[in-house]
């Protein structure tokens, strides 16, 4: 019980899992604007569906990068 409390404590002290959220929140955002990009150039939509598509998938994960980052920045030490 001894070392699973000192483990706790390390993650906690080193804020291990708010980085590890910001992390994956920005490699999550990364991989849908490739996926946009790609989405973009192979298509065969218009130009205006294509638009459409595109900020259906990457609005809502721009906006949750947004909060991770601010929760993130707001939590500072």
């Amino acid at each position: 019980m001894k070392y699973l409390t000192e483990f706790w404590d390390f993650v906690d002290t080193r804020l291990i899992v708010r980085r590890i959220s910001l992390f994956v929140t920005v490699y999550m955002s990364y991989e849908s604007f490739v996926w946009a990009a790609e989405f973009a150039t192979t298509t065969d939509k218009t130009g205006a569906e294509v638009g459409l598509i595109i900020a259906a998938v990457t609005g809502p994960v721009a906006a949750l990068q947004g909060f991770v980052l601010k929760v993130y920045s707001d939590g500072r030490l």
